[in-house]
């Protein structure tokens, strides 16, 4: 007999907590399903009228019992590990409204086929799309201030060439192994880039930074054998750890573009 589960720890780290959710069937729309604080599912019976009070998610499932599609339903935040590890997931886009996305949220979904996130999303959290290979956004909503560590790490088919103007910090390893990103500038209003944030970007040829850091983590250009220039408007010694890894670069000190 299969028990329904509320909660998943391993390693010491909560990975999923239904324990606090208060959706129930009369707060769901007809035929909707969901889980309840028992880690039970449960069948929306609300119709019309705004019955549905409560933020929810209508789930599909192939045959193995696989979570295979979901749409999300008046949330403001994709919650920490919402969907992590559903490796069948092909969600292809998300709702307007959303502001976070959750750390882990949708780590290890490898299906996941976003080719856009909405605007208004302010933050991407610790490892939110990790591994998520065939996510596809070529822009992020303008704005994103702050993108967590392992962000978009080993998103293999990401293609930015730019960064929200507003964002003020990257974190570690924030797009470690995005071979197909083609930035060519980061923004002024950037403080700070974490340790190997752009390890292994194979797509970066020459960059530009627009502002000056407080700072840039060791070895954030780490493996990106194909950056030869990185265009600077500081001082040497100004900020600390150059060449920041990027060991095939020359470092274009006091640059100002258009000079």
């Amino acid at each position: 007999m299969n028990l329904p589960v509320n909660k998943v720890i391993y390693d010491g780290n909560t990975l999923i907590d239904l324990s606090g959710d208060t959706v129930s069937p009369d707060k769901l729309m007809e035929g909707v399903t969901a889980h309840d604080k028992t880690g039970a599912q449960i069948v929306g019976t609300a119709t019309g009228g705004g019955g549905a009070t409560e933020p929810y998610v209508e789930e599909t499932y192939d045959s193995y019992g696989n979570l295979t599609g979901a749409v999300l339903h008046g949330h403001t935040k994709v919650r920490n590990t919402a969907f992590f590890c559903c490796s069948k997931l092909a969600l292809i886009f998300l709702p307007d409204g959303i502001t976070t996305i959750g750390y882990s949220a949708f780590e290890q979904c490898p299906n996941l086929a976003l080719s856009a996130l909405p605007d208004g999303i302010t933050s991407v959290e610790n490892s939110a799309f990790s591994g998520c290979s065939k996510l596809t956004l070529t822009a992020l909503p303008a704005e994103i201030t702050s993108i967590g560590a392992y962000a978009f790490s080993d998103c293999s088919k990401l293609t930015l060439t730019a960064l929200p103007a507003e964002i003020t910090s990257i974190g570690a390893y924030a797009f470690s192994d995005c071979s197909k990103l083609t930035l060519t500038a980061l923004p002024a209003e950037i403080t700070s880039i974490g340790a190997y944030a752009f390890k292994g970007c194979t797509g970066l040829t020459a960059i530009t930074f627009k502002g000056t850091p407080t700072t840039i983590g060791m070895n954030a250009f780490q493996g990106c054998t194909n950056l030869t220039t990185i265009n600077v408007p500081w001082a040497e010694g100004a900020v600390a750890n150059a060449p920041w890894g990027a060991t095939n670069a020359t470092i274009n000190y006091n640059y100002t573009e258009g000079a």
